[in-house]
């Protein structure tokens, strides 16, 4: 059997839901699931193709010695989840997401996190090309002007131990779209799949969204509360062209595009969640992107644990088809 080419395992996360994983750590607690076999019948059953797996690998990591280490329980519980996704025909990003100390403090953590990087990469080297990996996902703070050089070192730490596994990596800022074009790639490797994050208009998406805190470029998401999206021409154009420009730096630099996250608070208007959800949805199958919606739940939440039931205008909304 050929090794699919990087485009093509690309589209394996053509419809991708992300779900946070709640292995048992303070700093995954208010925002992820105990994963299991029920939450991912539902996502197979709703149309989704892949899941995008939030994990904190740096709640579970220990120094002993000198040398990190990865709970293995952890990574044990990891593995358990990737075989229940295989067997429902699912696709996998096994994603890095929160490391606060990191972004506090990069040189003091990168050691850290190169360890755990490997650690991951070797431990599930074995799967197939429907496993990718995001060793970090949205750099941001001290982190971005030393972006370009670290993700060298963590790509360098994942090949060590998986030379041909797809890699998703995106640029600075929180994945955003507008540091795209200070994002420097290794050319040599070309099993990289790169995402962006999609939370634009900020007003809308994360009205109400008091972890923000109050001294945000736009202000007090409090104050955000009741901001719709009407989808008009302006409002659409602003969305369009943001999507033309990535598929322009897509085609000058030949490489696959992965929405990984879009989406927008509870505290939003329903009609204009969907309304807004329908719209980037639609830019980025046109422009031949993957995509990922955050998020199954709790919070953004697509699906509500308490009903028993998806959100039916947001699913239609995603182009899918159970709604229950």
């Amino acid at each position: 059997m050929s090794t699919p080419s990087i485009h093509e395992t690309n589209r394996l996360l053509a419809r991708t839901i992300n779900i946070g994983a709640d292995l048992g750590a303070e700093l995954e607690q208010g925002w992820t699931v105990p994963v299991g076999p029920h939450h991912l019948d539902l996502c197979r059953e709703a149309g989704f193709t892949a899941i995008r797996l939030a994990t904190c690998w740096a709640a579970h990591t220990t120094e002993a010695g000198g040398r990190f280490v990865v709970d293995p329980a952890v990574l044990d519980r990891v593995d358990l989840i990737l075989d229940q996704a295989a067997e429902r025909g699912l696709s996998v990003v096994l994603n890095n997401l929160q490391d606060p100390e990191l972004h506090a403090d990069p040189p003091r953590h990168l050691e850290r996190l190169l360890a755990t990087t490997h650690q991951v990469a070797a431990r599930f080297s074995g799967r197939p090309a429907h496993v990718m990996l995001e060793p970090l996902a949205e750099p941001r703070g001290p982190l971005d002007d030393l972006w370009n050089d670290y993700l060298r070192r963590i790509l360098a730490a994942l090949r060590e131990a998986d030379p041909a596994r797809a890699v998703v990596i995106g640029p600075a800022s929180y994945n955003n779209l507008r540091r795209l074009p200070d994002l420097h790639l290794p050319e040599e490797d070309r099993n990289l799949i790169v995402t962006v994050h999609q939370y634009w208009p900020t007003t809308f998406t994360m009205q109400g969204e008091t972890w923000l805190g109050t001294d945000t470029p736009f202000g007090d998401p409090v104050s955000w509360l009741g901001t719709t999206w009407e989808g008009d021409h302006e409002e659409r154009s602003v969305l369009s062209d943001a999507f033309a420009r990535l598929a322009d730096w897509a085609r000058a630099h030949d490489r696959p595009i992965f929405v990984g996250e879009f989406g927008s608070s509870n505290n939003a208007d329903p009609v204009s969640r969907a309304r807004w959800a329908s719209c980037n949805r639609r830019l980025a199958e046109d422009h031949g992107f993957s995509w990922g919606y955050w998020s199954f739940g709790p919070t953004f939440a697509l699906y509500d644990e308490s009903a028993g039931r998806w959100d039916p205008a947001l699913l239609e909304a995603l182009g899918l088809g159970r709604q229950s």
